[in-house]
């Protein structure tokens, strides 16, 4: 009998989600540098989160010629008239002055110049509102008050005066939430505390201190620290900016240590209300907002760093949210979303457990866009949607999430779930400790062109490098995909209208979210390696459902393989051949296409080698494919229309790109320099002798074949180089006096013996430079010999290879890289 898949794995909501459907978006209307602290928490088993500093914003705000007020440490708030020349002392003295200016169409900005603004609890209520910074200024919002005067040697200790921690040390987290065993001590309450810009993780009374760690006893006021008390901070304001009003931007700002609680949007406790996020963008109901957090830093705050709700084309771009307690950034019912450019890493560094955090967690948002993102070191999910991620138009637009980066994180890189019309394409997904990118209960879901390498050191029975899996939820009475009724008597986990997974009906149409998964493209992926015995490809139910792997692909195929062993893992795909079956592995590609004809025709698999077959790099995490390889170069399906789109994003119209298999673009690509193989080397054969002469030189080539005989113009070889220069090495000319042949060789090894041991004694000198190792722009040149006329000749071309080998010669496989012949 089919039974749910466990909570402690599926990470699926609990009976929280009924709070964050009901409330946690309905939010009430409102009048030293040194990385230090290293996590070994229980769950991080792939590389340890080192915190450090987060950098400082660096884009640049010329401020407008009209409409400005200006804000500065040294300004006045009485005296000041917000001018560039008398400015204001405080940005709440400026927001008061803007948000009391007219509600018309002219845009108000406040323009804040270089210096730490100790403000928060501050609400951006007019519409048309622009918060930057002055041109390349260093604008810093703290919401914690600076302690000094510690005493002792370590531990250091300090009795805490001059401000009052009791409304940080309340218990404001929603009881919902409050999640599983692990979270660190306290961190139910809004209370923290950063050391050199680093956050801190707090411990019980009386406990031992580590470093990276503190101690504060409420009873007593004390804060005990483990490392050397320098810049500490204390969280005492509970957000920085939030903003329920339309077309408000906040630009270029470094927003810190903010006592935001862990909460569906916000709880009152004692006659103070806590907020989810420092920086919140809603709309009361659902409506058109356009918001806009751009270029900012929003850092060690205690709880989420931002929070977005209801508000349709609401906007996160180029921003770095990292080291917050619980959630990088949350959202939800906000239509045409746009996540682009962000760094989202670092973040639950309190260990909550409850199913919400993650780098990013959204919920009901249709036509979102998450492109080019970094989601990194998270403790937690990299990004997760959870429920109702989708189209409202599908031949229109799709939600996208493309070329983001997803690595390192404790849970899953990439999670879409229980949504419809996604396309996830051209990620690069690495080292993650669950699946890389995991598709659950989800429908019309187009998966192209990702990199998922080395992910995935669980056990859970459904996870894999890639894993599509349907959920055993669906609505009461509604047939699932397999023809069957949403029955528990037909293995189902049955949902009824407005309950907290929010599973609906299918005669909704072919927008519902009906928990079941199906209609999935797999195409053009590239899938390396295992951190566990997991496959890299994971299809099915996790128990005997009324339906099997069949009804959840649609299609897939030109997927390409490689494990560094046949045992690493042992299975390679874990596939539901049928409904109300078991899924069955295999431990190659050929027994899966045999065991299922038609499917993966043109995939490819790879097994061992001393070096990766599919990429440039892979020691380095350098994931571009390289161009030597055919298996991946030069290969896979056309993109269709959604997926060109999701791909080359905001563009229209975007021109089919190159055929190859693995991601096309991604954040943080490695750019290839300007080839540095140029120069043409000119191939010259002697009929008589036999011999062949390349050279980087035509007048030399010309020479030769009016001089010497070396009269058959082969043309132009290859492409080196004839100086030295980054990643080359030279390529040795030798010549042969008695049998009268060259011969060329980049090991300096092999030079010296061809001139003591095998007759080649004249040195000629370097012919050119080439590389020892593949790049973006080179391509093997073998070398082959013919024994019986002791000549040697180079080549690129796998054609001219195959016909010399066919002719007599002897292939001695790839002697150097040099670019492809033109």
């Amino acid at each position: 009998m089919k039974t749910r898949i466990p909570a402690k794995t599926r990470t699926l909501p609990f009976l929280s989600l009924l709070a964050v459907i009901q409330a946690c978006f309905m939010p009430p209307p409102e009048g030293d540098e040194t990385p230090e602290a290293v996590d070994t928490a229980v769950g991080q088993g792939l590389a340890a989160h080192v915190y450090s500093r987060p950098p400082v914003p660096t884009a640049y705000y010329e401020p407008p010629s009209a409409n400005a007020v200006f804000v500065a440490p040294g300004g006045n708030d009485t005296a000041g008239t917000g001018t560039e020349a008398q400015p204001y002392q405080t940005l709440g003295r400026a927001l008061q002055v803007v948000n009391a200016k007219p509600a018309d169409a002219t845009t108000w900005t406040v323009v804040l110049k270089a210096g730490t603004y100790r403000e928060g609890d501050l609400t951006v209520s007019r519409p048309r509102v622009t918060v930057q910074r002055y041109k390349g200024d260093v604008v810093s919002l703290r919401g914690s008050v600076a302690v000094t005067g510690f005493s002792g040697t370590g531990p250091y200790t300090k009795t805490l005066t001059g401000f009052d921690p009791t409304p940080v040390e309340a218990d404001c987290a929603d009881t919902v939430l409050l999640g599983q065993a692990g979270r660190d001590h306290g961190s139910e309450t809004p209370f923290a505390v950063t050391r050199a810009g680093i956050p801190l993780r707090r411990v019980a009374p009386g406990a031992t201190l580590s470093s990276g760690q503190y101690r504060y006893d409420a009873a007593t006021n004390v804060l005990t620290l483990a490392d050397s008390p320098t810049e500490v901070e204390v969280a005492l304001k509970r957000w920085a900016l939030k903003t329920n009003a339309p077309l408000v931007k906040f630009a270029g700002l470094d927003i810190q240590n903010y006592a935001t609680c862990t909460v569906n949007w916000s709880r009152t406790v004692n006659g103070l209300t806590y907020y989810k996020g420092a920086v919140l963008l809603y709309r009361d109901t659902e409506s058109d907002s356009g918001a806009v957090l751009e270029n900012s830093t929003v850092a060690n705050n205690a709880g989420n760093g931002v929070g977005v709700a209801h508000g349709r084309d609401i906007r996160l771009s180029g921003n770095v949210l990292v080291n917050n307690g619980w959630t990088g950034a949350q959202a939800s019912n906000a239509q045409r979303l746009i996540v682009d450019h962000n760094v989202m890493s670092y973040n639950n560094v309190r260990r909550w457990a409850n199913t919400v955090e993650a780098g990013m967690k959204v919920t009901f948002i249709r036509d979102g866009v998450v492109f080019n993102n970094l989601f990194e070191h998270n403790a937690a999910n990299g990004f997760w949607c959870d429920q109702g991620c989708g189209a409202t138009d599908p031949g229109d637009r799709w939600f996208v999430l493309a070329r983001n980066v997803a690595r390192y994180n404790d849970a899953k890189g990439l999670f879409y779930e229980v949504s419809h019309h996604g396309v996830i394409a051209s990620n690069v997904v690495h080292d993650n400790s669950q699946t890389g990118i995991a598709v659950f209960g989800s429908r019309n879901v187009q998966l192209w062109n990702n990199t998922a390498v080395d992910n995935d050191a669980s056990s859970a029975g459904y996870s894999a490098n890639v894993s599509i899996v349907d959920d055993n939820r669906c609505f009461s009475g509604d047939t699932v995909p397999g023809g069957k009724a949403c029955t528990t008597a037909n293995g189902c986990d049955p949902q009824v209208a407005g309950n907290y997974d929010h599973c609906e009906p299918s005669s909704v149409g072919p927008l519902a979210n009906t928990c079941n998964a199906e209609g999935v493209v797999l195409m053009n992926n590239l899938l390396s390696g295992s951190l566990s015995a997991r496959p890299l490809l994971n299809v099915d139910d996790p128990n005997a459902t009324a339906y099997g792997a069949p009804a959840i692909l649609q299609a897939h195929d030109y997927q390409a393989y490689y494990r560094p062993s046949t045992g690493a893992p042992a299975t390679l795909i874990r596939f539901q051949r049928a409904a109300n079956t078991s899924a069955v592995s295999y431990a190659s590609l050929a027994a899966f296409r045999t065991a299922n004809p038609g499917r993966e025709p043109q995939s490819v698999e790879r097994t061992g080698g001393t070096r990766h077959p599919f990429f440039v790099n892979a020691a380095t995490k350098d994931f571009t494919q390289d161009p030597a390889s055919a298996d991946v170069w030069g290969r896979g399906q056309a993109l269709p229309s959604e997926v060109l789109k999701a791909v080359y994003w905001p563009q229209t119209s975007p021109a089919q790109p190159s055929a190859r298999i693995g991601a096309i673009e991604w954040r943080d690509k490695p750019v290839a320099s300007a080839c540095v193989v140029s120069a043409p080397v000119h191939h010259r054969r002697n009929p008589t002798s036999g011999d062949h002469l390349f050279t980087t030189m035509l007048s030399e080539a010309e020479s030769a074949a009016s001089t010497y005989g070396y009269t058959d113009n082969l043309g132009v070889a290859f492409l080196a180089s004839t100086t030295a220069g980054a990643g080359l090495s030279p390529v040795y000319r030798l010549y042969h006096p008695t049998v009268m042949e060259h011969f060329w060789t980049i090991d300096a090894a092999e030079k010296q013996s061809a001139q003591t041991t095998y007759g080649y004694t004249t040195d000629e000198g370097i012919g050119f430079h080439a590389a020892t190792a593949p790049g973006p722009c080179l391509v093997p040149v073998y070398r082959l010999v013919h024994p019986a006329a002791s000549r040697h000749t180079f080549t690129t071309s796998q054609a001219e290879r195959a016909s010399l080998v066919a002719s007599g010669w002897t292939d001695e496989g790839p002697k150097f890289y040099a670019g492809a012949p033109q």
